[in-house]
Formats: structure tokens, sequence, C-alpha cells
């Protein structure tokens, strides 16, 4: 699309990301591309237009703007679309190395802050976990993957979700709501804290009790292992399968971890340098 390309960043969905240079000003940019061949494509097609209009609505320092859409045309067919984003430098949540459990607990403070922005805009982001958290040079978080992106309100598709950090309603087809949003976040916290994401086998299949009973084993397990009494209640609260008992919104938990900050209440585990799963 008229741009160098200096490395590929990932495959995924018949979607490449690249690292191009402007051909003008040779700023650095991410390049989400897909091409037009079936059915199959035009759907990934339209899927990276709607991302470019989520990301056009959103304007905070942690989350990754949009630049631009381009449509590659051959006569009047669209062979081509391509999503410019801003280019982070940095590692990806799950590939930094977290220098404290300090460090931690602040860049979720931001996510959270972030998050609340995106929520402000009636959205639902819907697919938080590592992955989709760069961290820059200076520990600063940045929101990625919107592609999941869409209006509160709105139902899951249902059937599927990334397995550690989907909600239940996410698999069953719920409503989309701040609190699916809510338990991505703390799902993303224990992943960071246990070195392990969340335990969901055959997610899809499961029904209420057998959601319940999941909880009941990552209450355990985060009460042996994050070292805080109050972290351990608060993330407990957050990834409760029934949406309706987790915290209404992001600023409530983000005040939350305030608080127990305040108070040197976030545990004494993770001091040493640790990745997430």
């Amino acid at each position: 699309m008229g741009h160098r390309v200096l490395a590929e960043l990932g495959h995924k969905d018949l979607v490449t990301t690249y690292l191009v240079a402007d051909p003008v000003d040779a700023t650095l940019q991410t390049l989400k591309h897909v091409q037009r061949h079936t059915a199959e494509d035009e759907e990934r097609c339209r899927r990276l237009a709607a991302e470019y209009e989520i990301g056009r609505r959103l304007e905070h320092a942690c989350i990754r703007q949009v630049r631009r859409l381009r449509r590659g045309r051959k006569g009047f067919r669209v062979h081509e679309v391509g999503l410019f984003q801003q280019y982070v430098d940095g590692p990806t949540l799950d590939r930094w190395d977290v220098p404290s459990i300090d460090a931690i607990f602040g860049l979720m403070e931001r996510v959270g802050e972030a998050l609340s922005h995106v929520h402000d805009q009636g959205l639902v982001h819907g697919a938080i976990r590592p992955r989709h958290i760069l961290v820059g040079d200076d520990g600063s978080p940045w929101i990625i993957g919107f592609a999941e992106t869409a209006e509160a309100g709105t139902a899951f598709p249902g059937g599927h979700g990334n397995s550690g950090y989907s909600c239940p309603e996410q698999f069953l087809g719920g409503v989309r709501t701040a609190r699916a949003d809510v338990f991505g976040f703390a799902a993303t916290i224990t992943a960071v804290i246990l070195r392990a994401r969340l335990k969901m086998p055959n997610a899809s299949e499961r029904n209420a009790a057998d959601w319940l009973d999941l909880h009941q084993s990552w209450s355990e397990l985060l009460r042996h292992g994050c070292g805080s009494e109050g972290i351990h209640r608060l993330l407990e609260q957050c990834l409760h399968p029934d949406p309706t008992r987790r915290p209404v919104g992001i600023n409530e938990v983000v005040d939350r971890l305030r608080e127990l900050k305040a108070i040197g209440d976030q545990g004494q585990r993770g001091q040493d340098s640790r990745r997430a799963a």
C-alpha cells in the first residue's frame, strides 16, 4: 500500500500485521492488512473497517490511535484493505519483565483509566488480556486489540472466547456490558501475579454450576498466591461468573486498587521480575 515494510509483526485469521515506514516522512506505523479473494476475506475487510471507526471514537493517552484506512482497488473491485495505526515500541504485557508488584498495579490503574474512556463512549473492549496491552520504555501501557470491540448492550456471538481471560457471558452469548471488561481486567492481573492464566477447560460447554465451581478454584489459587487479602477479595469479586456480582464499572475497581495501595495492602509476592502466561 505504498509503504516500505520493515518487519512482519504477526499473522492471525488471514490478517497480517506489519511495521511500515511512511514514504513521505519515514514515520513508523503499524499496518493491519488483508487481501480480498473470498467471501471470508470480505468479512475480514469489514472488520478492519469497523475497527477503524471504533478507533476514531477513542482519544486517550493509553490507547493506540488509528491513523487511516486505505482500500486498494483493481477497477471497481476492492482487493485489499489496510488499517494504519500508531506504532508503539515495546513488549506486550505477557512478555514484559515486571519489576515489582507496585509496578504492575500502577500500570493496571492506567489501563483501567483507559478502559473507563472506552466505556464512556458506550463501547465494550471485549478482549482485555496481556497480549492486548503494550508496555512502553517508561512503563506506560497502551491498550490495543479492538477488533472485538462493540456497542454496550449488544450480544456476544457466543460459542467462543479467549480461554483464561474471557468472561462466561462471552462464551454463552450474553449481553456486552462494562462488567465483561472488569472480568478481563482482573483475569489479566491474575495471570501476572500467578504467572498462569485462569483455567477454563471446555468453557463454551459449561453451565452455571460449572462456572461457580471454577470460580471457587480460582479463589483458592488467589488466596494462596497473591499475598494480599484485599487483592484476593477484589479479584475474586471481579471474576465472579455472574456479571451482576462484579463491580458495576472499572472506575470502582481502580479506586479500590488505589485504596489498597494507600494502606500498603498489595501483597509482597511478585517483587521479583516475572511474566504473565
